[in-house]
């Protein structure tokens, strides 16, 4: 169990809060650790003083305006011992049905947070009779539905176990009175019979009885059959969409950021960008860019080119600019190059910096310091130019000023030696050389960041320590 499940249910009972984990109970100790969400239902009474108690552990809420529901609510929350995030999948409301558009309500939330009792984790959860009766009718309107019957079809296996575990020490006559009470049309016998269909009927079979219990559960149903397709057409045409292009998840309602990893090289930076980058985009809407590599616009695309076979035909052309050459005026060409590749820059720090300030997360590996001739800053200083070439000088450095400042930069460093010898342990294509490494190590240290939090991070740690560090910032100020 992660030690912030743990906290969750110790907070939660100490705070008096009525609760429980609704659904999905046979794998409550995986769910607890991580494996999914945590699908809690939350007594309305509680609603202010259960966020409270979350919000004040650091979970935060997210969503998809494309993809929510009215009393459905999301957060995550940051386990530090194991490095990961916990999701909670919390209702106000028992909200039911095709997950497309939960268009069931079982409007009886203060006998269901009535009867329940503890699991062995601590966390309160259903009775199992009550939980039986649930697990069955949801099942059976995912049958109802093509999209949701193919979903559930893969999962059989835990359906059948989900079916056995719970019918395990269930209390027959409480499933009597709990179907009298609030499924007064379906019989005790009807429902195991519904359970036969789960374990031995056809496809076939399984839609129809799908639709049979859609109707026997219709006093229960908020949309109508209009509403509801209309709502799974939509659906459908967003979920392709987002698939194919949005590529969008949950955004934080706190705020988007763009989180900068630079440094110098062997330090790490490819990993821990890619890594930040799995472990937030499970949830979250996040996109990872590099910054000392911006893709050319159609207006710079012409002179990439040229400068690209210019390149390849020049063995030592002073158009390369990865390290720092001699102060001095430098060529019309190689000061266009500047100009062009500050363009580029600008243009994709500002795109990214728009999608963070609407609530997405932007991953940057390398940024601009505010250092002259450095790597992924300015090249050029006025003092040593005048006429035309000031002008696209002043043009380069006005470019870099104007790129957005990030939320966090993570500055990574390593001892020059450690570096040198991570760099001969690299797979990589084309990679640097040692005597590379030790000049672009010695010209770029001690580089000066500007960000709105900033953080020098030493990478000659284990690896396990720096990242988690990283993490813990980073999910103290989303």
């Amino acid at each position: 169990m992660y030690q912030l499940s743990k906290q969750l249910i110790d907070e939660l009972q100490q705070q008096n809060i009525v609760y429980c984990h609704w659904k999905s109970n046979l794998l409550l100790n995986e769910a607890l650790n991580g494996y999914d969400d945590l699908d809690l239902l939350v007594r309305k009474e509680d609603l202010a003083k259960f966020e409270s108690a979350i919000l004040s552990m650091g979970f935060k809420e997210g969503s998809n305006k494309n993809i929510s529901f009215s009393s459905v609510k999301h957060f995550y929350g940051y386990d530090s011992q194991s490095g990961n995030i916990l999701h909670l999948h919390v209702y106000y409301q028992m909200k039911s049905g095709p997950s497309w558009t939960k268009s069931m309500r079982f409007d009886f939330e203060p006998y269901f947070l009535e009867n329940l009792m503890l699991h062995e984790s601590g966390m309160p959860v259903p009775l199992k009779h009550i939980e039986l009766a649930i697990f069955i009718f949801r099942i059976m309107l995912k049958y109802s539905k093509f999209n949701e019957f193919i979903l559930v079809s893969k999962e059989h296996e835990r359906t059948l176990k989900e079916i056995e575990y719970l019918q395990k020490e269930m209390d027959e006559e409480g499933l009597k009175e709990f179907l009298e009470i609030y499924f007064n049309n379906i019989s005790v016998s009807e429902l195991y019979n519904y359970i036969g269909v789960i374990q031995k009927s056809s496809g076939l079979e399984k839609y129809l009885y799908g639709k049979k219990v859609r109707s026997k559960l219709s006093n229960y149903k908020y949309l109508s059959g209009l509403e509801e397709d209309l709502n799974s057409i939509k659906q459908f045409g967003y979920r392709v969409l987002n698939r194919l292009f949005f590529k969008q998840k949950k955004k934080l309602h706190s705020a988007g950021m763009m989180i900068v990893v630079a440094g110098l090289d062997a330090t790490g930076k490819t990993t821990i960008t890619t890594e930040l980058k799995k472990w937030l985009g499970k949830n979250l809407t996040i996109s990872l860019i590099h910054f000392g590599k911006p893709p050319s616009t159609w207006r710079t695309y012409p002179m990439n080119l040229l400068i690209t076979l210019m390149r390849k035909n020049v063995e030592d052309s002073n158009l390369k600019s990865s390290i720092q050459k001699e102060d001095g005026a430098k060529s019309l060409l190689y000061i266009i190059r500047q100009v062009v590749l500050a363009y580029d820059r600008h243009l994709l720090a500002k795109k990214y910096w728009k999608k963070a300030s609407s609530g997405e997360l932007v991953l940057i590996d390398r940024y601009k310091s505010e250092d002259y001739g450095v790597m992924d800053s300015k090249r050029l200083n006025p003092i040593y130019y005048h006429g035309l070439k000031l002008k696209l000088v002043k043009l380069e450095n006005r470019l870099y000023d104007m790129m957005p400042t990030p939320d966090i930069l993570f500055y990574l460093t390593v001892p020059t030696e450690v570096a040198v010898v991570r760099n001969e342990e690299r797979i990589k294509e084309g990679k640097e050389s040692e005597a590379f490494i030790r000049i672009r190590h010695d010209q770029n240290k001690n580089l000066t960041y500007q960000a709105n939090y900033t953080y020098r991070i030493n990478t000659d740690q284990p690896y396990e320590e720096e990242i988690r560090e990283i993490k813990s910032k980073i999910w103290g100020l989303l």
